[in-house]
């Protein structure tokens, strides 16, 4: 494994960890915690399964790409990259204000200090898959379905349908939220598939995807 992959997967991994350490002082690790604090529904940090998705999924996959195919990227694609993963997670970050259930990440309609690190784990994560899917020549047809595949679970879980499911067989009287009838949640995993089956399909017309062993 390439230094900057190491770099990139530390990167990551330690801002979670930041965010879990944050929602502990905030008092909003636990459900425990946040009922301690008086707030008797919301959604405390270890129940937001995107946090455990971007701890086993997200980091170790942005560490692999980075690893693979960091040394076929341009400065200037990079900097593209980042500056549109940058825009992206300001923007959703700002959506996310706007939920009057009060979060590890947001409160109040405003960020907690949990919600400023993951707007900047964010916004690398974004940077490191923007640059995969819209720079990257050469992708093994088998590495583009897996990442597209990973990517996909990941924003469902995201968007709390996973959440939502459990809630219907073992309902929760702390987290009154239904994301299954979420029509923006639904929306934003439909168009992130269409996205992605969209790129899939592309290599196929093209003929794309014969990798070079890095």
């Amino acid at each position: 494994m390439s230094i900057h992959a190491l770099i990139v997967f530390a990167l990551l991994e330690c801002l979670v960890f930041l965010q879990a350490f944050l929602a502990y002082q905030d008092r909003f690790l636990t459900v425990s915690q946040m009922r301690q604090g008086g707030i008797d529904q919301g959604l405390p940090f270890l129940w937001h399964f995107a946090m455990w998705s971007d701890l086993v999924i997200i980091s170790p996959l942005a560490t692999y790409l980075v690893g693979q195919y960091y040394r076929r990227w341009s400065l200037l694609s990079m900097l593209v990259s980042f500056g549109i993963g940058l825009v992206s997670s300001a923007l959703l970050h700002r959506l996310y204000s706007l939920s009057g259930m009060p979060e590890a990440h947001v409160q109040n309609h405003a960020l907690t200090a949990a919600g400023m690190i993951h707007a900047i784990y964010m916004c690398i994560a974004f940077a490191v898959f923007i640059q995969f899917f819209l720079f990257t020549k050469d992708i093994a047809p088998w590495v583009l379905r897996v990442v597209s595949v990973l990517l996909l679970v990941h924003v469902f879980i995201g968007t709390h349908m996973l959440l939502g499911l459990i809630n219907i067989a073992f309902p929760q009287d702390w987290y009154p939220a239904q994301p299954l009838r979420s029509i923006i949640g639904w929306a934003t995993v439909a168009t992130l598939a269409a996205g992605l089956l969209w790129r899939n399909l592309r290599d196929v017309e093209t003929g794309a995807g014969h990798e070079r062993v890095v």
